[in-house]
């Protein structure tokens, strides 16, 4: 008897989680951040990965957590990024453009204007910005990003949380 119980309790545990905390059953696939090319294509940097490209978003910490599919440029570091959408409607996909001057964990992203536009489509994610003619990918990686407060040393508040892959 204890056992049905035990099971009624479950099944309304996890019915209440689930219509009042949608953002608890996010989505995350280790392969969507494994990246296995980086390179131009229409003169646009773009990344493809194993998985599918801006499928993954972060939950964890709410508005404060994000994924940056990140480009280095000879023009700039540019990034196509997702986010736990407003009021928990995922995914939101943005754009934009770092200072840094190491990719480590912990690291400052500064940040710059970007006027590009992102483009998910399958495995891959890329850049698209008319107004820079980009010449080649030097380097890419793919990163969980935390939002916090601003400080004298990282002015936007944001740091490198993890990195999931490079090429």
């Amino acid at each position: 008897m204890q056992f049905l119980y035990t099971i009624g309790i479950s099944i309304t545990i996890a019915t209440i989680l689930h219509f009042y905390f949608p953002q608890a059953y996010g989505v995350f696939h280790r392969e969507d951040f494994i990246i296995t090319d980086a390179e131009l294509k229409n003169g646009n940097p773009f990344i493809r990965v194993e998985g599918e490209a801006g499928r993954s978003f972060s939950v964890d910490g709410g508005g404060e957590t994000f994924y940056a599919y990140t480009f280095v440029t000879v023009k700039g570091i540019f990034a196509s990024t997702v986010a736990l959408g407003e009021d928990d409607n995922p995914p939101y996909y943005g754009v934009d453009k770092y200072k840094v001057e190491k990719f480590e964990v912990g690291a400052c992203l500064g940040e710059g204007t970007a006027r590009g536009e992102p483009r998910f489509a399958g495995k891959t994610v890329e850049y698209i910005q008319k107004q820079i003619v980009f010449e080649n990918v030097t380097k890419a990686y793919s990163l969980q990003v935390t939002s916090d407060d601003s400080d004298d040393e990282c002015e936007t508040g944001q740091h490198i949380y993890k990195i999931f892959s490079s090429k």
